[in-house]
This record gives structure tokens, C-alpha cells and sequence, in this order.
């Protein structure tokens, strides 16, 4: 096959040590060489220092993760200037596009970049998910020229054909695109793609230090593996249900697919032996959404590994068998979804509608089968109270985790509860989401942000420290200078006495 000439520049305006490489651009990547297109390059923002704590370092901080160091993989961050390097980037490699991966949380960073280079006019195409659910904020910028919705492995490479031989790119499918200013099509959604007819992910395109990550206090060499794509079930905190639904308004097929056990076992194989890889991140949504035949075949096939995996699941797909199983193929580490710990509400407004017990078997088989697991809720829900949020407090106390991940709930462009806290004026439209933010997005009357910044500051002390503490945890929740002082009390008890209990203990 004859390269190509089109140079294209990947741009991954990521947060702070966010580290795990992104799954989207390695396959994209993959996707453009095999049709020919060589010249493909990435600026990515992960290792650059910021002025306040990582996203893991701050989970370090609060409790919900364990310690790690860098410095024992002699990862060092990037001390230079971000936008001025990305500006040399552009000026260097002299990209004919830019392809840039936004979500909500990176988007308002996007923007500087691209304003960095403006004067440049270089093509500009946006994917992901936050350019999925807001095409026509995204469009506006002055800098993009198209938007892709939904997946970009098709249209990416028909949009570079396109651009390389100088043809019209007006009715290329998933994408929305614009000229002098104006929206010149929508186009429709291309069929959902046969997941099983990818190529294997394209690592070498991120630095070698990319591919490192904590897990549990250790830094592996790790990658990020797709079993399915997209989730069957509807939470209404989350845009995967968007997805489904969109793609079946546009009669373009089932959204969620699975990648066949032979097309799995391929790629693990490669990246494996290639790269050096010494743990498996799947990022497959409820990775355990599978028949117990599936789940066999799974298993069956990863025997042939065992490298310590990573994965993410709700509890009604946790089963005793299930475990022991995983615990032969070396699951080392699992986040259980559990989100909220009142049964009504968790139905009525969080579209979870497992009942408590269920979450406390599903931890208790995890632990007796020697796998850890984290426990994942989300505080400050629309319409949520203080008296919500501590049944959410009791559930955490029952679990037999190793670690637990508080979250204050994200308002997310593409989700119904976005679309219900619009409604009841809670949120203003216009406001961008983040999952790592100090105060809650949302003015509701039922709780204040200061209420929900305080419990999420102490929501693994609540869940963890005996009852008689709770007076002080009170005060703990509160700005003061009393209240800090307690804090870091408490917090310092916690780690010393407290951390490696799986229950709390009264």
C-alpha cells in the first residue's frame, strides 16, 4: 500500500496525570495507518504539572486510594509550557488536520489550545463523547470545521481520503461540517461498525511513559482493552443510554456490541508481547454483561495470560461462581458500581434498581474469593437530602471493599439526569460539566452545595470510622479553621488505624 501524504495531528487535551491512555485514539490511530495514512502524530497533556492535585493524587489525599510514586518508574512530569509546546508541536510536524478527543471535562481546554494556534487556519475536526451530545455548541467554535458524532473509525477515514485527494467532504457520514462560517451538512450515522473487524490498537503513538499507571499503590506497565463496546443498561447519570437511543433513531444498528473471544485473545497477544504490557485495564463499562457461556469463553481464553486485570462492573452481575472464577485468571482489582444506597431512589431517579443486599453479596464474594474492589457512589443527585446521602453512607459501611470512590453526581450533556436538573432549573444550560470540581454544579433546595461539599469531603470517614466519631466527622464537614483541624485529625486516624479494615467497625 502506497502512504499517504496527509499529515494529521492528534490532539488529547487531557487533565493532570489523568493517566491511562485513551482507547479511542490508539484504535483511530491503528484504524488511519492500515488504510494507509503514516503521517499520523499526537500531542497529549497528561504529564504536564498543574498548579493543584492530580485526580489520583487528590483521591490519595481524601482516602479513596492508595499511596503510589511515580519516581519508582522514573516518570517525571513536564515542566515546560503546555500551549507553547503544542504550538511548536504544529509549527514542526506542519499538520494538514488536527483531529482533536474532547469530552466535557477537557473541552473548555481544547479551546485554548486551538485559540493558541488560530492564526494558523489548520483543519480542525472534534470527536468524542461531550462533541457526540453538543454538536452545535461544538460546531460553533471558529476553528472547527467538523464535528464527528458517534464512532470515528469509518469517518475519520473517509474524511482523510477525502482531504488527500482534494474531493468534496460535504457527505461524509457521522460527521456535521462547516465552511466560511456556516453548517453546510448533518449528516446521517453510518451502520454501527463490526467491532470485530478492528485493528489492534496503535500504542506506539504515545510516549513510552504513557503507558504506566497506579493501581493499589503500584505503578504497572498497562494498557486499555475494549471487550464490548457501549452498555446495555440505562443509568441516568451516564450518556451511554444516549448512545443506544441515538443510534437507533438513526436506524443504524445496535450500539452495543461484543468483540468475539478469538478477535480479543489476537490483540492481547500482540500488545502483550509488543509492548511489554504487565496489566490489563479493560474499559469496557459492565464488563461482566455477559452470559455465564460468554463468561466461560472468557475466562478459557485469558487463562493463557493471567496478568492482573483491572475491570469495572454493577453488582447484579457479580455471582460466588463468577468470582472464583476471575480470582483463577487473576482479576486482581474490581470498581463495583453502587452509586447510591437507598433502594427507591437509586430506581426512581438513578435507574438502578438492584436492592441492597444484592451490593453486599456481590462484595462479600469478591472478598472471599481474594479479589479487591472498590465500591463507586455518587453524592448530591438532584433532589437529593443529607438524610438520602447517609443511606448511601450506611450501604458503604456493609460493603467489604478495599477502597471506596465518592463522587460529587456530574451533570454530563447527554444524560436524562442532565435533562431533568434543566428542567427544574437547577443548573444553568450553559454550564460544562467536571467530574473533579469543588462544589456541585446544581442549586437545588433540598440541599445546599456546601452540605454536598462537606459530605463528599467526608464521606469515607462517615463510611469507615466508628459511630461515636460522628460528631466530630460533623464538624469535619465544615471550612473553619476548627473544622480543619479535625479534618486532618480524623483523616490521620483513618490512615493509621482504619484504612485496611473492608467493614467498619463500631
Amino acid at each position: 500500500m502506497i502512504n499517504k501524504k496527509l499529515k494529521i495531528l492528534f490532539l488529547y487535551p487531557n487533565l493532570n496525570m489523568s493517566t491511562l491512555v485513551p482507547n479511542a485514539i490508539s484504535i483511530l490511530s491503528a484504524t488511519l495507518k492500515r488504510a494507509g495514512f503514516k503521517n499520523v502524530d499526537l500531542f497529549d497533556t497528561t504529564f504536564y504539572e498543574s498548579d493543584g492535585l492530580s485526580k489520583d493524587q487528590d483521591r490519595v489525599k481524601a482516602g479513596q486510594v492508595q499511596p503510589f510514586n511515580f519516581d519508582e518508574k522514573n516518570i517525571k512530569l513536564k515542566n515546560t509550557d503546555m500551549y507553547q509546546d503544542f504550538i511548536n508541536k504544529v509549527d514542526k510536524f506542519n499538520p494538514d488536520i488536527i483531529f482533536a478527543s474532547v469530552v466535557e471535562d477537557t473541552y473548555p481546554i481544547f479551546i485554548n489550545f486551538m485559540n493558541s494556534i488560530k492564526g494558523k487556519k489548520i483543519k480542525c475536526l472534534v470527536g468524542g463523547v461531550f462533541p457526540s451530545s453538543a454538536p452545535e455548541r461544538v460546531i460553533k467554535l471558529d476553528f472547527v470545521d467538523y464535528v464527528c458524532r458517534g464512532e470515528g473509525e469509518g469517518a475519520l477515514v473517509d474524511l482523510a481520503k477525502a482531504l488527500e485527494d482534494g474531493k468534496d467532504t460535504s457527505n461524509i457520514q457521522n460527521l456535521w461540517i462547516k465552511k466560511n462560517k456556516k453548517i453546510i451538512a448533518r449528516n446521517k450515522i453510518r451502520p454501527a461498525l463490526d467491532v470485530n473487524t478492528l485493528p489492534v490498537q496503535d500504542l506506539t503513538i504515545f510516549e513510552d511513559m504513557s503507558l504506566y499507571r497506579p493501581m493499589m499503590g503500584k505503578i504497572y506497565r498497562m494498557a486499555p482493552v475494549e471487550t464490548q463496546r457501549g452498555c446495555p443498561y440505562a443509568c441516568r447519570f451516564c450518556n451511554s443510554p444516549e448512545k443506544n437511543e441515538f443510534y437507533n433513531a438513526q436506524e443504524a444498528g445496535r450500539f452495543f456490541r461484543k468483540r468475539t473471544m478469538k478477535h480479543l485473545h489476537s490483540e492481547l497477544k500482540e500488545i502483550i508481547s509488543t509492548y511489554g504490557i504487565e496489566y490489563i485495564f479493560f474499559i469496557t463499562d459492565t464488563f461482566l454483561a455477559m452470559s455465564e457461556k460468554e463468561f466461560d469463553e472468557f475466562c478459557e481464553m485469558y487463562s493463557e495470560f493471567k496478568l492482573p486485570f483491572f475491570m469495572n462492573t454493577r453488582p447484579e452481575t457479580v455471582t460466588e461462581r463468577r468470582c472464583k472464577k476471575l480470582k483463577e485468571v487473576n482479576c486482581h482489582r474490581v470498581n463495583i458500581g453502587v452509586e447510591h444506597g437507598n433502594h427507591k431512589f437509586r430506581a426512581e431517579v438513578v435507574g438502578r434498581a438492584y436492592k441492597n443486599e444484592l451490593a453486599i453479596k456481590a462484595f462479600n464474594y469478591m472478598y472471599d474469593a481474594g479479589v479487591s474492589t472498590v465500591s463507586n457512589s455518587i453524592v448530591g443527585y438532584p433532589d437529593e437530602t443529607r438524610e438520602l446521602i447517609f443511606d448511601s453512607i450506611e450501604l458503604a459501611r456493609k460493603l467489604k471493599c478495599d477502597d471506596m470512590n465518592a463522587f460529587t453526581f456530574t451533570p454530563y450533556h447527554g444524560t436524562s439526569l442532565r435533562g431533568l436538573c434543566e428542567q427544574k432549573k437547577y443548573l444553568n444550560k450553559e454550564a460544562l460539566a467536571h467530574i473533579y470540581v469543588k462544589d456541585s454544579l446544581l442549586n437545588m433546595p433540598s440541599i445546599s452545595k456546601e452540605e454536598i461539599r462537606g459530605l463528599m469531603k467526608t464521606f469515607v470517614l462517615y463510611a469507615r470510622l466508628p459511630r461515636s466519631y460522628w460528631k466530630e466527622i460533623k464538624l469535619a464537614e465544615t471550612e473553619t479553621e476548627k473544622g480543619e483541624k479535625k479534618y486532618n485529625e480524623l483523616m490521620s486516624l483513618f490512615k493509621k488505624e482504619y484504612a485496611n479494615n473492608n467493614l467498619a467497625v463500631d
